[in-house]
């Protein structure tokens, strides 16, 4: 079986919670996230696999249990965002879709310097979440249409986001996120102004 069949799988897919991979090659290769470079690694018609939080967009928000994702597109090659994003891409539809389902999602953190519960080297399976929001961030037209929490917001560079509301599922036996030993002034009031706004 491929990489990229052996991901599009809901739920652990044998992998314990936890676990560190050196590389996202290595993540994918055990199935965790089998998106070779997106974070969103899913299905239009099925909902999505999971996500991979590392260094992308800088709207996401972090929270541990509680994570605010932004979805996919946009974006120049250079990784510039230049452009709104839509729900018509596939791997946002994936998640509006597990919205819809309440299917599992697997979450990978990177290594970033942007969040307290991020690991300092690799990525590392932090267990599964569920699609708690959708916020569509286009018009109040399509809320009405499709029965989804909307709200014209804008993210920091001025686009509209698609954002994904994901909390995760508290299971028995569980470890809490682990978390980076210390925080600068600088991040500490960096993260408690992030919490106050959402």
């Amino acid at each position: 079986m491929c990489f990229v069949e052996r991901g599009r799988t809901f739920g652990h897919n044998g992998v314990d919670v936890g676990k560190i991979f050196a590389t996202k090659a290595e993540a994918r290769k055990a199935g965790i996230h089998a998106a070779e470079q997106g974070g969103i690694h899913g299905d239009q018609h099925l909902g999505a696999f999971s996500v991979c939080l590392s260094k992308g967009y800088e709207d996401n928000i972090d929270k541990g249990n509680i994570i605010i994702y932004v979805g996919s597109g946009g974006r120049d090659k250079d990784g510039k965002q230049i452009h709104d994003q839509s729900f018509e891409h596939s791997y946002n539809k994936s998640l509006q879709i597990s919205y819809e389902t309440k299917r599992p999602v697997r979450v990978v953190r990177g290594a970033t310097d942007k969040s307290y519960y991020a690991p300092t080297t690799g990525y590392r399976y932090d267990g599964l979440y569920v699609v708690d929001e959708v916020t569509n961030l286009l018009a109040m037209s399509w809320h009405i249409t499709h029965a989804y929490q909307a709200n014209l917001e804008k993210g920091n560079k001025g686009f509209y986001m698609c954002t994904f509301k994901l909390r995760r599922i508290e299971e028995e036996g569980q470890k809490p996120i682990p978390t980076k030993s210390t925080l600068t002034l600088k991040k500490m009031s960096k993260m408690m102004k992030n919490a106050r706004s959402t």
